[in-house]
């Protein structure tokens, strides 16, 4: 496979469903792949959901990834989405006290996870695809 942008971008995206993944692993079993898991926040029933949405992120990653100017309204979304979810992550730095929780790690965590939302975007738009007609 040669390493140009449009190879770049299927690895990006598949780089970006592996995460998802372990993400969605991290949640459903109340694990982590940050250092500050805090047990005391686990929800079964919220971290389950949390797992599946991830999950079904990481199968449209994959599919977008197998065709990406074919599928690129559906990359749109995904970089529409991820913004959103990047900027989410900074408003609940804001909104939540991590502290008053007994978890004042997963600020940092929440920061971290923001700061990869971020570099991902930053990613995709500079791979998005361009069509040629």
């Amino acid at each position: 496979m040669t390493i140009n942008k449009p190879n770049l971008l299927k690895i990006t995206l598949g780089l970006g469903a592996l995460y998802y993944l372990m993400g969605a692993v991290a949640h459903y079993g109340g694990l982590t792949i940050f250092p500050f898991f805090d047990a005391g926040l686990y929800m079964p029933y919220q971290d389950s959901v949390i797992a599946l949405v991830a999950v079904i992120l990481s199968l449209i990653l994959l599919t977008i990834a197998r065709d990406p100017v074919k599928n690129i309204d559906t990359l749109k979304v995904v970089i529409i989405g991820a913004t959103l979810a990047s900027i989410f992550s900074v408003v609940i730095i804001w909104k939540i006290d991590f502290a008053a929780l007994g978890a004042p790690g997963k600020e940092l965590q929440t920061v971290v996870e923001g700061i990869l939302g971020f570099v991902f975007v930053g990613l995709l738009l500079w791979l998005y695809p361009q069509k040629t007609d």
